[in-house]
């Protein structure tokens, strides 16, 4: 069964993950997504895994290899926009336009094209010319996490480039049902700063957030294993006092030193008393907030939810061969499930049947490749 997309054709045009990630959404709930490459590109980062790293598509995304600055590769990519409802591309801001492909050249030919720029800093700021990543972004919005002392640290999440993927996604499934009323399409500038300033800083206002309230906090079980308590409501916890018979402690959720420090050693401690699965029992049967911390693949794979849900995917990596975990799909659709129709690829391995879709033929594919606009 087909994805709610589907009949929808998206070019990814992004070399780093969080582009990569916005337009893999498209493809999980069955868009046409299509990967330009520059032929080469995984060889050109560097090291030993870079092929397997950097050659390898996401899943049910076919590929392109396509010189855009040689001789004839601007001619292919835009037969490929004429036929496409969107454009994703995550370049440094006047990339594209000096590579003849920008939304105003594209969109003279197909009024129709969505086209979605990522970048750092968006198009116009006083900022984007600078190359940077998530950390940077990060501390522009007042994103990063604060310790007890208020210092900043690195988290251990890319969550500007999360945010921006999920925000990328979701705008050009604005501008398509939009195009859906008046048959126009339109550009789309996505800054990652931005995304992030509209999400609530994480441990700059909420003291809670910065891992030092005793009932909002990772404690270690008996086994060796980690278990969340997240605790926020004041009647949950109040029976949580209840249960571990400290109903002195109910007046004081959110407590100050030195109250602060004795509740947590006692928590703590007792935790360490029992093993993961006997306190998320307990817990259940008291009907409190809380949650095991899964921190291998393996501890993934067995998690009753994760396998109710179908949240994880046993695929084969094209290139090393190895067994791994792909998250599942996380919108369950009633009429249109999401499913997986082909596992992660090899860069490139559709580029000739994308270019006979275009109308190429075998003379005019083996030119293409000779001039090095194809491989």
């Amino acid at each position: 069964m087909a994805g709610p997309l589907e009949e929808f054709r998206v070019i990814d045009l992004c070399r780093t993950r969080p582009g990569q990630m916005a337009s893999g959404v498209l493809a999980d709930y069955g868009a046409d997504v299509i990967t330009v490459v520059e032929p080469g590109f995984a060889q050109k980062r560097g090291g030993p895994d870079a092929v397997a790293r950097y050659g390898v598509n996401l899943r049910n995304k076919r590929s392109l290899n396509l010189n855009l600055r040689a001789p004839g590769g601007v001619e292919v990519f835009l037969k490929l926009a004429d036929r496409a409802d969107a454009i994703i591309e995550s370049n440094r801001p006047g990339v594209v336009r000096r590579l003849g492909i920008d939304y105003e050249t594209v969109s003279a030919r197909n009024p129709g094209i969505v086209y979605c720029s990522l970048s750092g800093f968006g198009q116009e700021s006083p900022y984007a010319s600078i190359a940077a990543h998530d950390l940077s972004y990060q501390g522009i919005s007042g994103m990063l996490p604060q310790g007890e002392d208020g210092k900043p640290f690195v988290p251990p999440y890319n969550q500007a480039d999360l945010n921006a993927s999920w925000f990328g996604a979701m705008s050009v499934l604005m501008a398509l049902l939009r195009r859906e009323k008046d048959g126009t399409g339109q550009y789309i500038d996505v800054s990652f700063t931005d995304v992030s300033v509209t999400i609530p800083p994480g441990g700059v206002e909420d003291r809670t957030l910065r891992g030092t309230d005793p009932a909002y906090n990772v404690y270690e079980t008996r086994d060796g294993r980690y278990l969340t308590l997240s605790i926020r409501e004041p009647w949950f916890w109040e029976r949580f006092c209840k249960l571990v018979s400290k109903e002195e402690w109910t007046p004081h959720p959110r407590p100050e030193e030195p109250l602060r420090s004795e509740m947590v050693a006692f928590i703590a401690e007792a935790v360490r008393g029992k093993t993961l699965d006997e306190w998320l029992d307990l817990l259940r049967e008291n009907d409190q907030q809380y949650g095991p911390v899964n921190r291998t693949i393996e501890e993934l794979a067995a998690d009753p939810h994760l396998q109710a849900r179908e949240m994880l995917l046993d695929v084969t990596h094209p290139v090393t061969g190895k067994r791994r975990y792909e998250p599942g799909f996380a919108l369950k659709f009633s009429r249109t499930p999401a499913a997986l129709s082909r596992g992660p690829t090899l860069m490139g391995i559709d580029t000739e049947a994308i270019l006979r879709e275009l109308g190429y033929d075998d003379a005019q594919i083996a030119a293409l490749n000779e001039a090095g606009v194809t491989a």
